[in-house]
C-alpha cells in the first residue's frame, strides 16, 4: 500500500486537509473557495485542529501517519466486537479479507472514513457496556470530524437515556470551542456557521452514490427519489422500533450497526466510494453471527459490493457491474434489506419470548 498512500500534490484529500488547516492557523476562513487540485474543506473548525497534529511531522510523514491512524482505529473498532485469532472458520477468513479489501479502497482516498468507522463501532461498544460517558464523548469527537454520527446518537438516545445525552451534549461543548483558543470565541462561532452553510449547500448538489443519484443515471429520477424516500422512511421506522422494544440485554449491536450504515449510505447525498468503508465491519459483525445459509447472501451481496472493485477479478470482466460504482450502490441497498429483515425477525423473536413468559 506504501506506493498509493504516499502520494501528494494534486486530487488526494490530504491536500484538502493541509490548505483548512493551514488557513485556520493563519487565522483565514478554511471555507473560503479552494486551490487548483484541492476540494472544499467541509470539516468543522475542530478537525483543522486535529490534523495539525499531523500537519507538524512534514507532508510525507503526515500523510502516513494518517493513514495508520485511520486503519489502526478501524481494526480496533473491529477488535471491539470481534475476536480473531488464527484458528478462525473459512467464513471468518472471508469475510475479514472482504473487510480489508473495502478498508484498502477507503485508504487510497487518504479520508476520514476507515477513523470513523472505528470510532463508531469503539463508542457502540462502550454503550453496549453501559459506559455512557465515554460512548458519549467518542461520538461528540467523531461529530466534530464529520456530521453524520448525530444521526446514531440520535437512536440511541431514544429512549431518554440521560447520562448518555449529557455526555455527549457537555463533550460536544467542549471540543466546539476547542478552535477559540486560536481563533476566538466569537469567531469561532462564526467558523462554525460558515462550516454549516457550505456542508449543507454541498449536500444540495451532490449526486454520487446514492440510491437516488444512480437511478438518475439511468434517466429514472422520479423512481429513485421515491426509493430513497421509501428506503428513509422505513429505515428509520425499523431502526426506531427496534431501539424501542428491545432492551439493551438482548440489543443486536452488530445487526443495528450494519442497517444503520447501509441505511445511511443508500439515502445520503454525500455517499462515494471511500465512504462504503463504513459498512466493512458489517462483514465480520454479520457473518461471524448469521448461519450458513444466511451467510452465502451476504457472500452474494460482498462480492456485488467489495471484492469486483479489487484487483482480484480483471476489470474487463466486471465493468458492466463496476460502470458508475452501479453494483456497490445496489449491493448496499440490497445489505440495508437483509440487516432490516434481521432486525424485523429480531423482534419477533423477542416478542414472541415476551408472549410465552
Amino acid at each position: 500500500m506504501l506506493p498509493v498512500l504516499l502520494k501528494t500534490g494534486p486530487n488526494v484529500v490530504t491536500r484538502t486537509y493541509w490548505e483548512g488547516t493551514e488557513r485556520f492557523f493563519q487565522g483565514v476562513s478554511p471555507y473560503g473557495a479552494p486551490s487548483a487540485g484541492a476540494d472544499a474543506f467541509f470539516y468543522p473548525p475542530f478537525f483543522a485542529v486535529f490534523w495539525k497534529l499531523f500537519a507538524l511531522t512534514g507532508e510525507l510523514p503526515s500523510v502516513l501517519l494518517w493513514s495508520f491512524a485511520n486503519s489502526f482505529l478501524f481494526w480496533w473498532g473491529v477488535s471491539q466486537w470481534v475476536n480473531l485469532q488464527w484458528k478462525q472458520s473459512r467464513w471468518t477468513w472471508f469475510f475479514l479479507i472482504s473487510s480489508a479489501i473495502e478498508l484498502d479502497i477507503s485508504l487510497r482516498y487518504q479520508q476520514a472514513n476507515a477513523l470513523m468507522a472505528g470510532l463508531i463501532l469503539w463508542a457502540v461498544s462502550e454503550f453496549r457496556y453501559q459506559r455512557f460517558g465515554r460512548a458519549g464523548f467518542l461520538l461528540a469527537l467523531g461529530t466534530h470530524f464529520k456530521v453524520f454520527p448525530l444521526v446514531l446518537v440520535g437512536f440511541l438516545a431514544f429512549p431518554a437515556q440521560w447520562a448518555f445525552i449529557g455526555s455527549y451534549a457537555a463533550s460536544g461543548l467542549l471540543l466546539l470551542f476547542v478552535p477559540a483558543v486560536v481563533y476566538g470565541f466569537s469567531d469561532t462561532l462564526w467558523l462554525h456557521w460558515e462550516q454549516f452553510h457550505s456542508t449543507t449547500t454541498d449536500f444540495s448538489q451532490r449526486d454520487l452514490l446514492d440510491l437516488a443519484a444512480c437511478f438518475k443515471r439511468w434517466g429514472l429520477a422520479h423512481l429513485g427519489e421515491v426509493m430513497r424516500w421509501g428506503t428513509l422512511i422505513v429505515g428509520s421506522t425499523v431502526l426506531l422500533a427496534y431501539r424501542f422494544f428491545i432492551p439493551n440485554a438482548a440489543f443486536a449491536f452488530g445487526f443495528w450497526y450494519s442497517s444503520i450504515m447501509a441505511w445511511l449510505l443508500a439515502v445520503t447525498p454525500k455517499a462515494e466510494s471511500p465512504t462504503f468503508v463504513w459498512i466493512a465491519p458489517a462483514y465480520l459483525l454479520l457473518g461471524t453471527q448469521l448461519k450458513s445459509l444466511t451467510r452465502w447472501v451476504l457472500v452474494g451481496l460482498s462480492l456485488a459490493l467489495t471484492w469486483v472493485y479489487s484487483s482480484v477479478f480483471p476489470k474487463a470482466a466486471v465493468t458492466w457491474l463496476t460502470h458508475d460504482y452501479n453494483s456497490k450502490t445496489l449491493a448496499n441497498w440490497g445489505l440495508w434489506i437483509f440487516t432490516c429483515l434481521l432486525l424485523v425477525r429480531e423482534m419477533s423473536v423477542q416478542r414472541r419470548k415476551k408472549l410465552v413468559n
